[in-house]
């Protein structure tokens, strides 16, 4: 046996005051304090638990009720309701559980439960990702999708699915199941929002507003006009009738829930069951907890597409006990977008600082033309200054330094096959910078270390999984350049420039957008090699950089240049060997005209094509084949294993100062959305950066 701390706690508890019919209301619950030893009794197999998360979940209201029929135990009136949720253990006299255990199951909603029998609960192996999944997607909900497709309408590709409130904690998982097995799903929810989410975040083929619809067997026809195969049920009554009618023959129904009809006294009668017959159409209720012998091959499967962003969750928390009843009354209504949780930990503990964060959010996505400031906003948000209890391998950092970087143009679009994902509107976007470690569960990371890589727009982030980020150990150079000359764009300037290039001294080499934070760093790099330089910029202050500052030999203004094969040829008269690409359109096609045989081509970028509806045609690509040119597109995070080896080069040379490095500076996170937008107009000179913090 174990224990912490205090023997005994206040314990804050939610009571159901009496049982309710019809929609249940928020002052059917009170909340009530108590106190409660944090030791387990002497002689006994219990656990005592810290909750963290309580999930709202559909069944409990039948728990609300005394019914004639009574379907399962109802709560114990004047006693805490229970409920599944996320847990820590605090003191164990079970074999099973040890102190800091952290767990999910049935507990009290209250915020320390004595459980006497726990072999029900689950204990959580992988806490690299949110524990509040585990009362969602890693839990009851996440099972019950899984069993009730998989297990229960045997799927096949191809098949046609509709799901009954599919934005819901169950039905948001058996759409994507179903997109990635090959299906054509449609799905129904209760408002426009929740049916952009549908389609635009987890990949519904087709959704409705079934409040919109007055003829729900119409409705189905228009988005299911070949009819369906499989029916995952949440919510019963004149859905399922419409649905008995659009059947396939050998149709599956997985009747996981009938939320329609929980809140009233004469449940809707079904007309259309006659259908099963002619359909030979398979009907089935069932409950998760008969399979949860299966829970650790759905983790198998569950766990690798949550963490390769194949399957998204999106969760509706609530914080703090005390708007736990509201919580749960909304799930009858439909005000929640997603998974229920009430989450504890926004309960702040007093030693664990709070401060405001300001954000860089992405309101819409901006598909096609030049993004706007107005398309982002600043929101301030408020954060613990502590990684959050039971979070294995997770860092927070404060932010100093975000690097704007002209990538981050096709992550404000919806993009469905894209190396680097989408930003989610309504959430931080997010982007390379230098960050402080403030707190760290991480064995790599410790508080005070200087890390620069993939963190949020925002004043502090969470970083959840910090495998990609590099810790800063020369900190006699600027720490702004770990934004540029030192990380990410210097290294793709170095990995396109001498890994795929291959130059050779005497070449002549053209680089577009030469003075940005990647093109002034190869130019440099070639004339440090002896090769012949020009460069292209869209300014005369520019091209004075380039020819004064980076020792280009020669520099011409791209927008005073009507005809840029002839701009080509004026200054490359025995050809190209080697063209470092950020522009791509009308430059590109120039330059397959004017290059040398066994040219080579790093295509880096394409920047002059990020806002464009369609694509420019690319008219020359034919001459790569009698100059024998090699054309090479590239991710420099293939390359970052050559980090060192870069470091090892480039620091001497700054030192040395046989490279100069411009910076353009923007003061403020509030002024982030304006230096990210410059770079689409070429409003910055040098590498845009914005200045969080400057400590």
């Amino acid at each position: 046996m174990a224990t912490g701390g205090m023997d005994e706690a206040s314990n804050m508890k939610v009571i159901l005051k009496h049982y309710v019919s019809g929609s249940p209301q928020e002052t059917d619950m009170h909340l009530t304090a108590g106190t409660i030893k944090l030791k387990v009794p002497k002689y006994s197999n219990s656990i005592i638990l810290k909750n963290l998360y309580l999930s709202c979940d559909p069944y409990m209201i039948f728990k609300m009720m005394k019914l004639e029929r009574q379907l399962t135990d109802p709560y114990v009136l004047g006693s805490p309701i229970t409920g599944y949720g996320v847990a820590k253990v605090l003191d164990s006299a079970h074999p099973g559980f040890a102190m800091d255990d952290l767990v999910w199951g049935i507990t009290g909603w209250e915020e320390y439960s004595l459980i006497s029998d726990p072999k029900n609960f689950f204990k959580i192996q992988h806490t690299d990702v949110p524990l509040s999944y585990y009362a969602g997607i890693l839990g009851m909900p996440g099972i019950t999708a899984y069993i009730g497709f998989y297990e229960l309408c045997a799927p096949k590709k191809g098949d046609y699915v509709f799901v009954s409130a599919a934005c819901g904690a169950v039905g948001q998982l058996v759409g994507q199941f179903a997109k990635l097995h090959g299906c054509h799903v449609v799905g129904s929810a209760g408002s426009p929002e929740k049916v952009d989410i549908l389609k635009n975040k987890f990949g519904f083929d087709e959704a409705f507003n079934y409040k919109d619809e007055p003829n729900f067997d119409a409705t189905l026809k228009r988005h299911c006009p070949e009819g369906i195969d499989i029916y995952f049920d949440n919510v019963g009554g004149k859905m399922l009738d419409a649905v008995l009618l659009n059947l396939r023959p050998h149709a599956r129904i997985a009747v996981c829930g009938m939320i329609s009809q929980y809140n009233r006294e004469q449940p809707d009668g079904i007309q259309n069951l006659s259908s099963m017959v002619l359909k030979e159409a398979r009907m089935q209720g069932y409950l998760a907890t008969n399979y949860y012998h299966l829970y650790p091959k759905y983790l198998e499967i569950i766990l690798p597409l949550i963490k390769e962003s194949k399957v998204v969750y999106v969760e509706d928390v609530a914080d703090g006990l005390e708007n736990a009843p509201k919580a749960l009354v909304g799930i009858f209504s439909g005000r929640n977008i997603g998974k229920q949780v009430v989450a504890f930990q926004a309960t702040k503990m007093a030693d664990e600082a709070l401060v405001k964060n300001k954000q860089v959010v992405l309101k819409n996505y901006v598909n096609a033309g030049l993004p706007k400031e107005s398309d982002m906003e600043i929101k301030e948000k408020s954060i613990q200054l502590k990684v959050p209890e039971g979070t294995k391998d997770a860092i927070l950092v404060k932010n100093l330094y975000l690097s704007c970087d002209p990538y981050m143009r096709n992550r404000m679009k919806k993009l469905e096959d894209s190396y680097v994902p989408s930003f989610e509107p309504g959430s931080p976007i997010s982007g390379y910078g230098v960050a402080k470690v403030v707190d760290s569960t991480h064995p790599e990371y410790k508080n005070g270390d200087l890390v620069w890589g993939t963190t949020g727009w925002e004043e502090y982030s969470l970083l959840t999984a910090p495998g990609l980020l590099f810790k800063i150990q020369h900190t006699d150079l600027p720490l702004t350049y770990y934004t540029g000359l030192l990380g990410m764009a210097g290294m793709t300037a170095y990995t396109g420039f001498y890994e795929i290039c291959t130059p050779k001294k005497g070449e002549y080499v053209y680089v577009s957008a030469a003075s940005g934070a990647v093109g002034q760093l190869v130019g440099q790099f070639a004339k440090l090699l002896g090769c012949y330089v020009v460069g292209s910029a869209g300014s005369k202050e520019k091209i004075d950089l380039l020819k004064n500052k980076f020792g280009f030999d020669e520099a011409f203004n791209y927008k005073e240049e009507p005809d840029l094969d002839a701009a080509l040829k004026r200054y490359f008269p025995e050809g190209i060997d080697i063209y470092f690409e950020n522009v791509g359109g009308k430059m590109l096609d120039a330059v397959l005209l004017n290059m040398r045989v066994h040219g080579r081509i790093a295509v880096c970028g394409m920047i002059s094509q990020y806002n464009n509806d369609k694509p420019e045609a690319t008219h020359n690509l034919m001459y790569i084949i009698p100059k024998r040119v090699r054309m090479q597109g590239f991710i420099v995070s293939d390359f970052y294993h050559l980090y060192p080896k870069y470091l090892e080069m480039v620091i001497p040379s700054i030192k040395e100062e046989k490279i100069t490095y411009i910076e353009d500076v923007a003061e403020g996170i509030e002024s982030a959305p304006t230096a990210l937008i410059g770079l689409f107009i070429g409003r910055n000179v040098g590498k845009q950066l914005v200045v969080v913090a400057r400590d």
